[in-house]
């Protein structure tokens, strides 16, 4: 089953599947959008990580983890009772609090949500491919 992360922001309790090539080059037009706001946030945090830009860019890591969560979660829910269950799950976990809050550091602040962007787009492509 794939999961459009546009769909999954306009239904979060629904999972869409892909019917059509269109489809897929926007599922590429997004996943190239976050590894943008990944490396950008990445970036400021070694040598800019306060001001306008920093700030609209932890809000819109902010929205990726939101976006994001849903089929990351899912992809955890269907992976067998393991260890590797364990660490997705716990990923979505961390990954939704650190959206809430990262503390008042404003480089740690984009290291972390970027981290946890990266890892939930891993995963919602994992799921994407299943």
């Amino acid at each position: 089953m794939t999961v459009l992360a546009h769909e999954v922001a306009a239904v979060p309790s629904e999972a869409a599947t892909v019917t059509s090539a269109g489809q897929e080059t926007a599922i590429a037009s997004a996943t190239a959008a976050v590894a943008g706001d990944v490396e950008a946030a990445l970036a400021l945090a070694d040598h800019q990580p306060a001001g306008e830009v920093a700030v609209r860019l932890r809000e819109r890591l902010r929205g990726h983890v939101r976006t994001l969560a849903v089929p990351a979660e899912r992809y955890a829910d269907l992976l067998p009772e393991s260890r590797g269950k364990d660490i997705a799950s716990s990923t979505v976990r961390f990954a939704r609090k650190v959206a809430r809050d990262c503390g008042s550091d404003p480089a740690i602040a984009l290291r972390l949500l970027a981290k946890s962007v990266a890892h939930l787009a891993r995963n919602t492509d994992l799921l994407r491919r299943t």
